[in-house]
């Protein structure tokens, strides 16, 4: 039995230009990469050394942040449409434009409408067992027919729950009632959140004071999961991937236009989404590419995965290379845009 536990952590990056160091430290804004070569985040590193590690993962297309689960839900920049060659969405900043979708949950097409379908919902529809706890449910992202979805409802910071609590109240309680789970794909919001921060202070009371602070945190939540799953007798067979849908703006021409006097300020993901590298010293560009919303995270790992793949790493890949990776692993012929990470040539094998 092959399973995959698909989680995707919000505006995590990846990996970063590596001139950029937290002003009077010698550490980088808080990324994947970055981290994981400092030693800081064991979890992550356990995963990385024992998996297929994309370094520098990268949203190459129309870099619409808000619009990236659908690239990690659909495996396309620009799905074609059942009825049109129009693209598959379009976005206002701050507004997401779908009047394709007459309804929050659409289980079918109905006349007029201009929906891809996500690979859950093709999964469901072929007797896949899914789960998809996240927000993002329509058609087109983790929306399946199984009717295994879940978001809880909380009175916590913008009605979001936490990670930890959607993981103990939700996801463990599920797989401890449904272990024979083929696909299950897991939203973490709350890093996305922690933002308009330091990216690192010396003292974090609290795991959202700071984004180095929260990265932290979520390595120990990682290591937690990973933990139930080889408790469980789960980790055995389980294809374990983090992905994210973005980055952040940090120390480049976005934050000095908002203001910013540091490069120890986090400053969301909003356009222009290609910035540059900010000279704050000599108040100038670097001309030097940042462009931190593209920079996502991709791991591929768990004890399902070949021998032949641990311990091995790639040097690039796309974020729409992500489902096609877990397409190829459960063999569900779904036709996409990206490519299985299995098959790319770029790698150390």
């Amino acid at each position: 039995m092959k399973r995959v536990f698909y989680l995707v952590i919000d505006q995590l990056a990846g990996h970063w230009e590596e001139s950029v160091k937290i002003e009077g430290t010698d550490l980088p804004p808080a990324n994947v990469k970055g981290y994981h070569e400092m030693g800081l985040i064991p979890n992550f590193s356990y995963l990385i050394e024992n998996g297929l590690w994309v370094k520098r993962p990268w949203n190459r297309g129309i870099c619409i942040t808000s619009a990236a689960m659908m690239y990690l839900a659909t495996g396309r920049y620009a799905p074609p449409l059942y009825k049109s060659s129009e693209k598959y969405w379009t976005e206002k900043w701050g507004r997401r434009l779908t009047p394709y979708i007459k309804s929050f949950l659409t289980p079918t097409l109905r006349e007029g409408e201009y929906i891809r379908e996500g690979l859950f919902e093709y999964a469901g529809l072929r007797g896949f067992k899914c789960a998809s706890f996240t927000c993002w449910l329509r058609r087109g992202e983790f929306y399946n027919p199984s009717g295994e979805m879940y978001w809880p409802y909380t009175d916590s910071i913008f009605n979001t729950p936490s990670d930890i609590y959607l993981w103990r109240n939700f996801v463990k309680p599920y797989l401890i009632n449904n272990p024979d789970f083929n696909l299950i794909h897991v939203y973490f919001p709350m890093n996305d959140l922690v933002t308009f921060c330091p990216s690192y202070q010396s003292v974090n009371p609290h795991p959202l004071s700071s984004k180095h602070s929260y990265m932290l945190f979520l390595d120990k939540l990682i290591g937690e999961i990973v933990d139930f799953l080889q408790a469980e007798n789960m980790w055995d067979d389980t294809y374990f991937i983090i992905a994210s849908d973005h980055g952040y703006h940090l120390g480049c021409t976005v934050a000095h236009e908002m203001g910013v006097e540091t490069n120890n300020w986090c400053c969301d993901h909003q356009p222009p989404w290609d910035c540059e590298v900010w000279d704050f010293k000599n108040n100038r560009s670097t001309g030097i590419a940042s462009c931190g919303p593209r920079r996502i995270t991709f791991i591929l790992s768990g004890g399902g995965l070949e021998e032949k793949y641990r311990g091995k790493f790639i040097d690039e890949a796309e974020i729409i290379d992500v489902i096609p990776t877990i397409a190829q692993i459960l063999d569900i012929p779904y036709k996409c845009e990206g490519k299985s990470i299995l098959k790319l040539k770029n790698n150390n094998l």
